[in-house]
């Protein structure tokens, strides 16, 4: 299966994570909404600071612009969030959304599993079906606002302190793997071999414009004959 031809995984990794928002964030995201609505359209550069605090509201479930103090004391947990830049202008002919999904997701999946951290696709290009994709972007749906952004990779998670950084910062590690724009990599190996294992046939079609890379996998897995392209 080639990178431009990635399956819908079993879970929408955008739309199904939201953080939680308590009371006092609620009545903040109220009090933005009816700024923004008020705000004559003469004021740009007030509308992106509302925006951006929209943005940060909805991925770290808390207020903008307040000072945080990690708490190593205690080992109060505390939240991490990084957004991971993707060079989509450099390389846009590259399919990263589908290089980091993988298989079914399951690349993805395994990252959030092994790095402790939820990782999410966002901006433009983060979603497969790209009808629904302006759809959401058309509502004007503060919560959709980063499918207008570059498309960009969001870690984050929860944990003491010390913990927290390091889970983020292996992440960061692992996710760089995935940012990569190669399609004769390890990364590229792994995942043909996991779909030559679910479906054979479909992985020798996808990945027929890709020979070099199928006769390498299919040499190493040991099957017989020589695929022909």
């Amino acid at each position: 299966m080639s990178h431009e031809q990635y399956d819908e995984p079993e879970e929408n990794f955008i739309e199904s994570y939201h953080p939680k928002i308590n009371e006092v964030a609620e009545k903040f995201l109220v009090d933005l909404h009816e700024e923004h609505f008020r705000l004559p359209e003469d004021f740009p550069l007030c509308a992106l600071l509302i925006g951006e605090a929209f943005d940060q509201l909805y991925s770290t479930g808390r207020i903008p612009g307040r000072e945080f103090h990690a708490d190593v004391y205690k080992q109060k947990p505390m939240k991490i969030t990084q957004k991971v830049f993707v060079p989509t202008k450099q390389f846009p002919k590259f399919n990263f959304t589908g290089k980091i999904l993988g298989p079914k997701g399951n690349s993805l999946r395994r990252l959030r599993e092994e790095t402790q951290c939820k990782i999410i696709i966002k901006g433009r290009g983060s979603m497969r079906d790209r009808s629904r994709e302006e759809e959401l972007r058309s509502m004007g749906d503060p919560k959709y606002a980063h499918l207008n952004k570059d498309l960009y990779v969001e870690i984050s998670t929860i944990a003491p302190p010390a913990e927290c950084y390091a889970r983020v910062a292996y992440a960061l590690a692992e996710i760089r793997k995935y940012l990569i724009p190669d399609k004769n990599d390890e990364v590229s190996h792994e995942q043909l071999r996991e779909t030559m294992e679910m479906n054979p046939e479909m992985a020798k079609s996808s990945y027929s414009s890709n020979p070099k890379l199928y006769r390498s996998v299919f040499a190493k897995s040991g099957a017989g004959g020589t695929p022909k392209f």
